[in-house]
C-alpha cells in the first residue's frame, strides 16, 4: 500500500525543532526559516503560521497582506510567529510551543523592532504567553529576547478578521496607528492630571458652593463594595469639571464621613451637586451608578451616559471605558 505521508518528510526540520509533534503532522515541509532573509525594521506584524502556496511560504495572504499595508503609516517587515505552515492553536502542545520559541526569538534578534504586532491569539501566546486576543487587543507588553533585544508587544485582531468582519477595522486601524505614535515616534503625553481629596466637612462645603450653582459640565464617578446596590456602599464619589479633580470618600474604611445618615448635612451637599439644574453631569454606564445614588436618596438632574453616546455614535465599537480610552486617550495610557 502507497504511504501518502511518505510524499512528506521532516528531513527539512531544523535541529531545533527536534521533539516537535507538528513534526509528524504530514507537511509540504517544515521548520520554514522566513526571519533568514528579513532586514531589521521598527515594526514587526506577527501571524499564526505560515501559508505554503505554489511552492511559496509566506506569513499573511496577499489579502491580508494588503489590509495591513492601507492601515500602516510607516515600513513594516512580516514574519510567522509559528514556522511550519497551516498550524493552529489547537495543533499545539505547550512543549511544541516552547521549541517554536527559539525560532520566534531569532526572528526577533534578526529584525531588532521597536515594535511588535501580534496579529491573533496564537501569534500573541508564542510570543507573550497570554491568551485572550478580545481583552489584550490594544494593550502593551514588554518583552526581552535571551539575547536581550527589548521591544514593546501590542496585540491586534489578524487582518484576516478584519476582512470577514469589517466593523473590526477601525479598532485594527486605532491600535496600530496609536501604538506607532507612542512607541516608534515616541508622542507620549503623561498628562497635567491631578486630583484633590476632601477630607473635610469645610472642604466638601465649598466644593459644593462651587459646584451646586455652575454651568460647567460635571463629570461624575463612583466606586462602590459591592454590585448590589442594596446591600453595599458608595465607597468614593469622584467630580471632575474643567477647573479641577475631586475625591470624596463616602462609605470608605478611611473616610471620615462613614456610615453618616443620609439626611447628614456631608451628604446634602452631595445631592446639591448632583441636582443642579443648571449643568450636565456626564456619567459612564450611568444605569450603575444611579441605582446606587438613588438609595442614597440622591436623584442627579441632566444626566448623559458616554456608554449611550458612543453607541449612537458608532455602534460597532466596544464601549467599555478602558477602551474608549485606549481609542481617544492612546498617549496618556500607561500599561494597565
Amino acid at each position: 500500500m502507497f504511504d501518502l505521508d511518505s510524499l512528506y518528510n521532516s528531513s527539512s526540520a531544523n535541529e531545533l525543532c527536534k521533539g516537535c509533534s507538528i513534526l509528524k503532522q504530514s507537511k509540504p515541509c517544515h521548520s520554514i526559516l522566513d526571519y533568514e532573509k528579513l532586514e531589521s525594521s521598527d515594526i514587526l506584524f506577527l501571524s499564526d503560521s505560515l501559508k505554503y502556496r505554489y511552492g511559496e511560504s509566506m506569513p499573511f495572504s496577499t489579502q491580508e497582506y494588503k489590509v495591513i499595508k492601507e492601515l500602516t503609516p510607516l515600513s513594516f517587515v512580516c514574519a510567522a510567529s509559528v514556522k511550519c505552515p497551516s498550524v493552529k492553536e489547537a495543533d499545539m502542545f505547550p512543549a511544541d510551543m516552547k521549541i517554536c520559541r527559539q525560532h520566534l526569538e531569532a526572528t526577533i534578534d534578526k529584525v531588532k523592532p521597536k515594535l511588535v504586532f501580534t496579529c491573533g491569539n496564537l501569534a500573541t501566546k508564542m510570543l507573550i504567553k497570554k491568551s485572550g486576543i478580545t481583552n489584550k487587543r490594544g494593550k502593551s507588553y514588554s518583552f526581552v529576547s535571551s539575547s536581550g533585544h527589548s521591544c514593546t508587544v501590542v496585540p491586534i485582531f489578524h487582518p484576516y478578521s478584519v476582512i470577514t468582519e469589517p466593523r473590526h477595522t477601525i479598532l485594527f486601524e486605532k491600535d496600530i496607528k496609536n501604538a506607532i505614535e507612542k512607541y516608534v515616534l515616541g508622542k507620549k503625553s503623561e498628562g497635567n492630571f491631578s486630583y484633590q481629596t476632601l477630607m473635610s466637612l469645610e472642604d466638601i462645603e465649598e466644593l459644593a458652593n462651587k459646584l451646586n450653582c455652575t454651568e460647567d459640565t460635571l463629570a461624575c464617578d463612583i466606586e462602590t463594595t459591592g454590585l448590589n446596590f442594596k446591600k453595599d456602599k458608595i465607597q468614593t464619589i469622584a467630580f471632575s469639571t474643567k477647573e479641577g479633580n475631586w475625591v470624596v470618600p463616602c462609605d470608605h474604611r478611611d473616610s471620615p464621613f462613614k456610615g453618616l445618615a443620609y439626611n447628614d448635612k456631608f451628604w446634602m451637599y452631595i445631592r446639591g451637586i448632583l441636582i443642579n439644574p443648571r449643568n450636565k453631569k456626564i456619567f459612564h454606564n450611568a444605569k450603575f451608578d444611579l441605582k446606587f445614588l438613588y438609595h442614597y436618596n440622591i436623584e442627579p438632574t441632566n444626566v448623559w451616559d458616554t456608554k449611550i453616546m458612543h453607541h449612537l455614535l458608532n455602534e460597532n465599537l466596544p464601549k467599555g471605558l478602558m477602551d474608549l480610552v485606549k481609542l481617544y486617550f492612546p498617549t496618556e495610557l500607561e500599561n494597565l
